[in-house]
């Protein structure tokens, strides 16, 4: 129980670890010269160890790759010329006595010197950085220098881009058209580009270190600090549409601000806010200017319009009264004339009789006119209800009724089922008793007449309408004058008609915002199409 206890013969015992010292001295003796010099050799660094005169007592690989012949007994002051070395601009030659290492050789603890080396290893030459100390023993005596070569070719080139990217930036920016404007953490400005600095006729001199809301119209400060404290507090951006910013000389100019907080690339941290500002001072003025020009426009629009429907019904009601008023004396021609030819019969020769004929052939066409400009009229002064509509049963009705007037005529009647409308079942009737009735009219001298009614798909998913006939059709020439009142394409004598039916039927489609037109040939028949309820009317 009082033994000690022995350590057991599989564990080793521990060793004694030597001071720091000790190791330190071990490094430099023989057996680990190959050691060190492998490890100096591999440094990225250039390394030189020369005497108090200046001689070469080591160099790693890296000095020899950059002075290529290496260190030689070359006196100090030959130095620069003898392994190339210049200034940074690579052209001007660096004097010898003003190299680091030899003004370390003088003692000196020189600072460190940005240099260029040319030389048959580097032809095209290469930066470096060169540091040099004096190294002396325990009583001061000079020993000898240390020589440290660092290659800042890929830094330097790196910065050169870095540079050259600012500086293509700073052109960017300041070329730009809109004003760039940042600001700190305290909301001071930290930047604005010219062109910000135009807008407010300062310059960006004048506006550095002035806080943001210095430019802002009083009556926003609270809008302008509550949108910076949000960015800061919620890293969100902010757009500010119509924001006042006042100039140098007190005028207002309006602004559209976007905006968005800027964080510390490392810590994350709000440092402040870019922003991007457009004067848009013209654009409101413009906008104000169409506004009045708008309003102008409306209100002699609606002076016109006024006074047009008011054109208008003096027109409707000076027809109406017209054709009302002219409708006695007619029907008196047409009853003298009868009576002459029944009462005088024996008194009046064959050329007589051909007079009268003609006297009361013409009241009946001066009738048939006036009750074409009545019902025309008609169309305008109808209060317009809209329901929906069976297009088809109702172009049913109309053929079945056109038929009985002369049943032995072949006709092929086809209707596509299921045509439903909105609009006004009176007019739209009146429609397609005109269509309808024009196409029974113009295929009376075929021996079988076609006659169909139907629908097309249209642009933007409208319908287009359309009657179509295989009858005497028309010349596309004369395809604008289709609709006007009293304009026929045929002569009296080839069809009968008074030219107003197809005037009716574009009065009451465009009451409907729709269009038609018309398209045929001659001898190859003709199509009429409408629209219903167009967005736009050509």
């Amino acid at each position: 129980m009082g033994e000690a206890l022995s350590p057991s013969p599989m564990t080793a015992p521990s060793l004694p670890t030597p001071p720091i010292e000790e190791l330190a001295d071990s490094i430099f003796q023989v057996q680990h010269q190959p050691l060190l010099r492998a490890f100096l050799d591999n440094s990225s660094e250039g390394l030189g160890i020369v005497d108090a005169k200046g001689h070469p007592l080591f160099m790693n690989v890296r000095v020899r790759q950059i002075l290529g012949i290496g260190f030689t007994d070359a006196r100090p002051e030959e130095w620069s010329q003898r392994y190339g070395v210049f200034y940074p601009d690579s052209e001007t030659l660096f004097p010898s006595e003003k190299l680091p290492l030899y003004r370390a050789v003088q003692g000196e603890q020189a600072p460190d010197q940005e240099l260029f080396v040319r030389n048959a290893v580097i032809p095209e030459g290469r930066h470096f950085l060169a540091r040099a100390w004096p190294v002396r023993d325990n009583q001061g005596q000079l020993l000898g220098a240390i020589l440290i070569l660092r290659d800042t070719e890929v830094e330097r080139r790196a910065e050169a881009e870095r540079r050259r990217t600012e500086q293509r930036f700073q052109r960017i920016v300041e070329a730009a058209q809109e004003g760039l404007w940042t600001v700190d953490a305290e909301n001071r400005t930290t930047y604005v580009n010219r062109h910000a600095a135009a807008m407010l006729g300062s310059t960006p001199e004048e506006m550095l270190g002035r806080p943001f809301v210095e430019f802002v119209d009083p009556k926003d400060h609270g809008l302008a600090l509550q949108e910076l404290e949000r960015q800061q507090r919620q890293g969100m951006s902010t757009l500010l549409d119509d924001f006042k910013l006042v100039r140098k000389d007190g005028t207002s100019i309006w602004t559209k601000i976007s905006a968005c907080p800027v964080h510390d690339e490392l810590t994350g941290q709000y440092t402040g806010s870019l922003a991007i500002v457009v004067d848009i001072t013209r654009r409101r003025e413009a906008e104000a200017q169409v506004r009045q020009l708008n309003t102008e426009l409306e209100r002699r629009i609606a002076e016109r319009t006024a006074q047009l429907e008011y054109s208008n019904r003096e027109l409707e009601a000076f027809a109406y009264s017209v054709a009302h008023d002219l409708r006695a004396p007619l029907r008196s021609i047409s009853n003298f004339t009868q009576a002459l030819t029944e009462d005088c019969a024996g008194m009046i020769d064959a050329t007589g009789r051909d007079y009268l004929q003609r006297i009361r052939a013409s009241s009946q066409r001066m009738a048939e006119l006036i009750d074409g400009i009545l019902s025309l009229s008609r169309v305008n002064r109808t209060e317009l209800v809209e329901t929906n509509i069976d297009l088809s049963a109702l172009a049913r009705s109309i053929t079945e009724q056109i038929q009985r007037w002369k049943p032995e005529r072949t006709v092929n009647f086809q209707i596509q089922d299921g045509l439903v409308a909105r609009g006004d079942v009176q007019l739209l009737r009146l429609v397609l008793e005109n269509l309808l009735g024009n196409a029974w009219k113009f295929t009376r001298e075929k021996p079988v007449a076609e006659i169909q009614f139907g629908v097309l798909p249209g642009e933007g998913g409208k319908r287009v309408y359309f009657v179509r006939d295989n009858g005497a059709g028309f010349d596309m020439e004369y395809q604008k004058k289709l609709f006007g009142v009293f304009q026929r394409l045929h002569t009296q004598q080839e069809f009968e008609g008074h030219g107003v039916g197809l005037a009716t039927v574009q009065r009451i489609i465009r009451r409907h915002q729709g269009r038609v037109w018309g398209e045929g040939r001659v001898g190859e028949g003709a199509t009429f199409y409408f629209t219903l309820h167009e967005e736009t009317i050509s």
